[in-house]
């Protein structure tokens, strides 16, 4: 409905113009030596018009032409986050379905498109699953997290690791 209005619109905005110039007994004289140019007044208008209108059209082409570098590097940019949360989003549901290995697969990729404490977190639960402490121990070393969850899933990580190497540490006696 809103198009059909538009276009009445135009056509009585047309029609108007047009009653107007019949009625139009004046010119316009342009001189710049050595030319002289002399057009009736709904000539020159319109001329202003289309011109204006070139000059705007130029002008937003140009604008959009200088803005394709930041507006495909937004893109990129969100295209590679999406992509890191797809895979995060699959790491955790593999960790979850028991499949610590693919986990650690895919928060590793995820962590390395986009450094963030869910993925590395994920990947070190994963890896203290698979039995690898040295690659868990990576991830959560130099790993910031809010306080929240997230902190207390890093503390169990770091529990589990330490408890890991506990176990793992042979046991010392003390010379008699």
């Amino acid at each position: 409905m809103r198009p059909i209005l538009w276009l009445l619109l135009l056509f009585a905005l047309a029609v108007a113009i047009t009653l107007a110039a019949r009625f139009d007994e004046g010119y316009v004289l342009v001189v710049i030596p050595p030319w002289r140019l002399e057009m009736s007044f709904v000539l020159a208008a319109v001329s202003m018009l289309a011109l204006y209108g070139a000059i705007w059209l130029v002008v937003r082409i140009l604008r959009l032409a200088l803005s394709l570098p930041t507006d495909v590097r937004a893109w990129r940019n969100r295209r590679r986050s999406d992509k890191a949360d797809d895979e995060l989003t699959r790491a955790i549901a593999a960790y979850l379905s028991g499949q610590p290995a693919h986990a650690q697969k895919l928060a590793t990729s995820a962590y390395k498109r986009e450094r963030r404490p869910m993925a590395a977190l994920v990947a070190a639960h994963a890896a203290l699953a698979e039995g690898d402490r040295a690659t868990a121990s990576l991830y959560l070393d130099g790993l910031e997290t809010d306080p929240g969850e997230l902190t207390a899933a890093r503390q169990a990580a770091e529990a589990k690791l330490a408890e890991a190497e506990v176990i793992a540490a042979p046991l010392e006696i003390p010379p008699a």
